[in-house]
């Protein structure tokens, strides 16, 4: 029998509404702006996943602008440098030179958790740790953009022509680390930083629950595809709340030592094995167990992990499978034959599963023993090759889904920055690069000239890597001139501070020479809600000895409720 229900004419206004909405999706994201963008869901399933009370987030708009930035550097072969703020001061200061902004997780974590307990960048910390640095310094952004334009509006066209503007709004990117856990975590990180002002973000392919600082050892890989998924679901947050931010894909490979799983076949060539076979049937982990509950600990522990490791003759099935052929007792024309044809097999590019190697090895005549499991960690975790065509692997499969690629390196090393963006561009050419000028790094130990320190970053930009940053530039400065002043203070008092601070922002124009006026409400406000003429405030701002507007300000304020 026919169905006699009528759609009532609600229904049919909701369901317009919603295809309205989907066609909106698809056609932003068949913009230029993400046109390199993959995406493995639909635009009706992100409409599917949003209210009906649409937002407007400033971020986005700082994103926007962040994306305009890059691709211009990204086309001039320059690149937008920058560091870590740690606090307000720093970042309206650097607004007058940079034209982003950095917040580093390592400094939140030893400087500003929301815990406010400090320690090392092991992502240890509370997740919305980075957001909240964020907004402190996006709100400081937006009061002196609105301080500036208040003082520029209440100036002549003369006096404003004099005047330099200053963009204090200078995007922020920011690091989300391993993005604190599974998905959902990712998900919810990712919309603090939309909420609080990030335009962009970073996300690395270090375990969550293992995370180290790039620049410490023992990093912990997570598989390729993991990492996918949480470029996917940043994603998938970003689209659902209409913005464009800015996905940063950071890869540790290039040092890492050790990868969670071996589910991933793109990991699988960098994958140590046991090649003694007098060790089969006697893994690590079994062997430190029971070294542990026969009470050893400790440096006796490392002592038998070490010893143990030394025997084992670790290596990846590829050069397992060389030296195998090597080893053969064949004509050296047939070695070479065979080697080539392993090397055309096994080639970095095609990924070759470890399965499919192994087939490729018995087909040659080779009977090896090699065993990934044997010398996994007893936390379970497979030994990891890591090296730049690790890291390059990892950036081919990462661009479909970020904006921006990043391989942490050890060092300043033109070689490696060199192969690693030629690498992931042979098959991704216009992704962009971003690089970590690390204070980690010992510069004056590298090698380079003072010639060469300065032209590493538009060296580099020309290779592609167009945001370059220093990470915890912020931190270092601020150590630096508090010791510095704290030492000569402690010495020589007043004329300590007149010298090294106090004449040097003078010399230098900073604008918190006159710190109340650096920091003061819209003069406006004073005059309209406290009572006190404009009169009034000229007189008392022009009073001797008056140290700046702001201190005019407080004293007006003080007169008015007398």
């Amino acid at each position: 029998m026919a169905s006699s229900f009528s759609v009532p004419s609600m229904i049919m206004e909701e369901e317009g509404r919603f295809e309205s909405e989907v066609a909106e999706v698809q056609a932003w994201w068949n913009s230029e702006r993400f046109k390199l963008t993959k995406r493995p869901y639909s635009a009706r399933d992100v409409v599917a996943l949003r209210g009906n009370l649409r937002q407007n987030y400033g971020s986005n708009e700082m994103a926007k602008k962040l994306w305009r930035t890059l691709k211009t550097h990204q086309a001039n072969g320059t690149a937008s440098r920058t560091f870590g703020a740690l606090d307000p001061v720093q970042v309206t200061m650097m607004a007058k030179h940079l034209d982003s902004i950095y917040v580093s997780g390592w400094q939140c974590s030893s400087t500003h958790t929301s815990s406010n307990e400090p320690g090392p960048d092991l992502a240890d910390y509370p997740y919305d740790t980075v957001p909240n640095k964020v907004e402190h310094l996006f709100f400081a952004q937006q009061y002196h953009d609105r301080k500036q334009r208040e003082a520029r509006m209440g100036m002549s066209r003369e006096e404003r022509a004099r005047t330099p503007y200053i963009d204090y709004l200078k995007p922020i990117i920011a690091d989300g680390d391993t993005g604190f856990g599974g998905a959902t975590a990712t998900v919810k990180l990712c919309k603090l930083f939309v909420e609080r002002g990030a335009a962009g973000v970073h996300i690395e392919d270090q375990s969550s629950v293992t995370k180290k600082c790039g620049h410490m050892a023992g990093k912990v890989l997570v598989a390729v595809s993991e990492h996918v998924n949480r470029l996917v679901a940043a994603r998938l947050q970003f689209d659902i709340m209409g913005t464009e931010t800015v996905l940063v894909a950071r890869t540790d490979a290039e040092a890492a030592t050790l990868i969670q799983t071996n589910v991933d076949t793109r990991d699988h060539q960098f994958i140590l094995g046991v090649t003694n076979p007098q060790l089969k049937g006697k893994s690590l982990a079994t062997i430190l167990g029971e070294a542990m509950a026969a009470g050893k600990t400790g440096p006796e522990l490392q002592a038998i992990e070490d010893n143990w490791l030394s025997m084992a003759r670790l290596k990846t099935f590829s050069d397992c499978v060389v030296d195998g052929i090597k080893r053969m007792n064949i004509s050296e024309a047939e070695k070479q034959r065979r080697l080539d044809e392993w090397m055309y097999h096994s080639s970095f590019e095609k990924c070759l599963s470890n399965e499919e190697g192994r087939l490729i090895a018995e087909r040659m005549g080779l009977n090896i023993f090699w065993d990934w499991d044997l010398p996994r960690t007893r936390e379970g975790f497979y030994r990891f090759k890591g090296s730049v065509t690790a890291a390059i692997v990892r950036g081919w499969a990462f661009a479909s889904y970020a904006d921006l690629i990043w391989m942490e390196t050890a060092g300043p090393d033109l070689v490696e920055c060199t192969k690693f963006a030629e690498g992931v561009r042979s098959r991704c050419p216009e992704i962009m690069l971003a690089y970590n000028l690390s204070p980690s790094f010992n510069w004056d130990a590298s090698g380079m000239t003072d010639e060469q320190m300065r032209d590493f970053i538009p060296r580099i930009a020309k290779l592609g890597y167009c945001w370059q940053f220093i990470t915890v530039a912020g931190f270092h400065a601020d150590a630096l001139i508090v010791d510095t002043f704290a030492k000569d203070f402690a010495r020589r008092g007043m004329l300590a501070y007149v010298e090294k601070i106090q004449r040097e922002e003078r010399n230098h124009e900073v604008d918190t020479l006159a710190h109340q006026k650096w920091s003061r409400k819209e003069t406006n406000r004073f005059i309209n809600y406290t009572g006190v003429t404009e009169e009034q405030f000229k007189d008392t701002w022009t009073r001797p000895g008056a140290a700046d507007i702001g201190d005019a300000a407080s004293v007006v304020i003080a007169k008015s409720r007398l």
